[in-house]
């Protein structure tokens, strides 16, 4: 818990946006009032977010960030493996350049940019269409 309770203070430090709207029914899973929790009181100042906009504090809030840890993957160098069909490797290539760009296929690629869940699941279903039936990692 205290590395949670970390995290959250070096969040509120770094100036994530932090809302303090109690009557929200989304507040006890939002990152934003959690984060807010935790705004040391030392800060003079810091981002909130507006009660006043329209749609915070509703079921739909524009605001609204899961606290649910996510797993992005880190880079696909080892993805292609040697006992892949030759075709598959250029069709997943371009599948993932069709989803995204040809500049953002590179960067996930080598690592610079994570691949969120769901784009890591549109992958593998580019790897089963195109053939491939073991696990994609």
């Amino acid at each position: 818990m205290k590395n949670k309770e970390e995290l959250l203070i070096k969040q509120a430090k770094e100036g994530y946006t932090v809302c303090y709207i109690d009557q929200c029914p989304l507040h006890n899973q939002c990152l934003r009032w959690l984060v807010g929790q935790h705004v040391p009181h030392t800060a003079s100042t810091y981002r909130c977010v507006n009660p006043h906009f329209e749609g915070v504090a509703t079921v739909d809030c524009p605001m609204y960030r899961n606290d649910q840890k996510v797993r992005f993957a880190k880079g696909m160098t080892k993805t292609f493996t040697d006992e892949m069909p030759r075709r598959v490797e250029p069709a997943v290539r371009q599948g993932i350049i069709g989803l995204t760009n040809r500049t953002y296929y590179f960067e996930y690629r080598n690592g610079s940019r994570l691949i969120p869940p769901a784009l890591q699941e549109d992958i593998r279903n580019l790897f089963r269409t195109n053939g491939w039936t073991d696990e994609v990692e």
